[in-house]
């Protein structure tokens, strides 16, 4: 058993809660009401950022005149980011995403204590469970291995905490990957069973709405490999009308300014947008560390197999030589009169992901037509021409005799276009065992093969100190 971060949770139970009802410290004592336990449970959306993971893929190069901090550099060489430990690290991730944890262990410590209406309690629990079993699943799939059935059993998963803390410490042991997603899938199908979105107001996107919930349902079960029950949660998502669920971007990205199509593509009112979740970071900034350049993007669009213009591929390129898309509007918190912290919005669960998903879930299946279909669906509102394609061609494209293995490389190409800057190509890398090169500015190189250890990112030296057991290296 191990000691995680004891202190920490206490403050943050004591702080968060406060700033809202400006009183007694010992949040629990003031928590009277079902809309106060909701307040609580608004508080568990993690607004620190794991794009950090995105410096680790094959989407980005050294460039010699962007802002290179040490962390940055060791997430490109897949090294523990011991260096720094605020906005985009690991540390600053691992504690806020307990952070966000801790404050829904709270609500449901307490929730059956207060007044109020037994449906919101009801909505508010299943909230609550919802985000806990979000927050373990992205901690989980950061700092350790992927998801391999029964051999999860043998890797070192994450404290899955469902306790308040009453005391300066408490023990904690990882457990196993396998331990942790099952922990997951128990609270995220008690949660379904409870949610309504009758409470929610106004867009509903800043919450896990029923949609958003079968979403994250959707990417829990197929990297799981539980097809069946993927595709089941996809379709709920998409309903009938799974083209109401794609951005046009042909639309999006009509405009002057970068910050102006930025905006556009994170708006709550987009209906792909399922989960908007706001992100104290300084990820925006495109001269800020590794960055996609020319050579990324020609690699990306220019083999095309569909041979016509692909919107995705918006070079905006800046004097240093990064290039980056139009994903991010930043946005600045001030906390005195001339300084603060930069933010955006973040669309955390998209339906094009769903899409591609289902997608992944019919080729799996060897439903290669049907799964035709659905990327049908998207490339209209991606090519110029709708980007029709028949098997054969992408059989003949990746020189494979194969369907299924050809199938999923152009899966993969697709996902990694789609979800450019967004550090699901990271998740991707693990899951289908990828081997990728690294080159720093003095022209070292670094590989990552299939399976590498080091897709397990190590967790914070923090932990380690307090006695978790660190990630094999």
């Amino acid at each position: 058993m191990n000691r995680l971060f004891g202190i920490l949770l206490i403050t943050v139970l004591s702080i968060s809660c406060d700033s809202y009802l400006d009183e007694n410290p010992d949040d629990r004592k003031e928590l009277q009401t079902v809309k106060d336990i909701a307040k609580l449970v608004a508080n568990s959306y993690n607004e620190s950022t794991y794009l950090f993971i995105e410096w680790m893929t094959d989407n980005v190069s050294a460039i010699p005149d962007n802002t290179q901090k040490d962390h940055m550099t060791e997430a490109f060489q897949w090294i523990s980011m011991d260096s720094y430990e605020a906005q985009e690290s690991t540390t600053y991730f691992w504690e806020n995403t307990y952070y966000a944890i801790a404050h829904c262990n709270e609500a449901l410590a307490v929730i059956d204590k207060v007044s109020g209406d037994d449906d919101h309690r009801s909505v508010v629990r299943a909230e609550a469970l919802i985000s806990r079993a979000y927050n373990h699943f992205l901690l989980v799939n950061v700092f350790s291995k992927h998801y391999r059935g029964e051999t999860s059993e043998d890797d070192l998963g994450i404290p899955y905490v469902e306790v308040v803390e009453d005391g300066l410490f408490e023990n904690y042991s990882r457990g196993s990957v396998k331990q942790v997603y099952d922990k997951i899938e128990r609270d995220l199908i008690t949660g379904l069973s409870l949610l309504k979105d009758d409470y929610f107001i106004g867009s509903k996107k800043y919450h896990f709405t029923r949609k958003a919930a079968y979403a994250f349902a959707a990417r829990f079960y197929l990297y799981k490999k539980d097809y069946s029950n993927s595709l089941k949660y996809c379709n709920l998502v998409l309903d009938d009308n799974p083209n109401d669920y794609v951005r046009d971007l042909f639309k999006i990205y009509q405009g002057t300014t970068f910050d102006e199509m930025a905006a556009k593509n994170s708006n709550v009112k987009e209906k792909s947008n399922l989960i908007a979740i706001r992100k104290e970071s300084f990820y925006a900034r495109a001269n800020y560390g590794y960055r996609s350049d020319k050579k990324i993007f020609i690699e990306l669009f220019n083999d095309n197999i569909q041979e016509e213009l692909d919107v995705r591929d918006q070079r905006w390129s800046y004097r240093t030589g990064a290039i980056v898309v139009p994903k991010y509007h930043e946005l600045f918190r001030y906390t005195t009169s001339n300084t603060g912290f930069p933010y955006f919005i973040q669309s955390e669960l998209k339906g094009e992901e769903v899409l591609l998903n289902r997608m992944e879930c019919y080729i799996m299946q060897g439903e290669y037509e049907i799964a035709l279909h659905d990327y049908h669906i998207l490339a209209a509102k991606r090519y110029m021409e709708g980007g029709k394609l028949d098997l054969n061609k992408i059989k003949e494209h990746y020189s494979l005799s194969d369907a299924q293995n050809a199938m999923k490389l152009f899966l993969l190409d697709e996902r990694r276009k789609e979800f450019l800057d967004e550090g699901l190509r990271w998740f991707d890398i693990k899951r289908f065992e990828l081997s990728i090169k690294h080159k720093d500015i003095q022209g070292n190189t670094f590989q990552l093969i299939p399976n590498d250890i080091r897709t397990a990112i190590q967790i914070p030296q923090s932990a380690i100190v307090n006695g978790l057991k660190p990630n094999p290296r």
